[in-house]
């Protein structure tokens, strides 16, 4: 899977060292989904909290520039849930499989 790119020119440095985690999870061969939402959703509560202290005229800028973020994440999970969904799929057929031979 190819990194995903979820800085930008608002992004403030406590919210790059998630990213960069979160971005690090994302290139593994099989990401530990428990830490995907856990990195999910601290990313999220330390942007709640960065706007409600953020001047109107910066907010603008920076939920923009997130929306595209947030549309990566979200293309992200997505496209996991649907391997995630193939590979059970896979293994119900084998044990079908299986039991069919038994």
């Amino acid at each position: 899977m190819k990194k995903l790119i979820l800085d930008h020119s608002f992004t403030p440095s406590p919210l790059k060292n998630i990213n960069r985690d979160l971005s690090e999870l994302t290139t593994e061969n099989d990401p530990d989904e428990s830490r995907f939402l856990k990195l999910v959703t601290e990313r999220d509560e330390f942007i709640q909290k960065f706007l409600e202290n953020l001047p109107d005229d910066k907010k603008n800028n920076f939920v923009t520039a997130e929306l595209q973020v947030n549309g990566a994440l979200v293309a992200y999970a997505e496209e996991s849930f649907k391997a995630s969904l193939k590979q059970l799929t896979g293994l119900v057929r084998g044990r079908k499989a299986v039991n069919k031979y038994r």
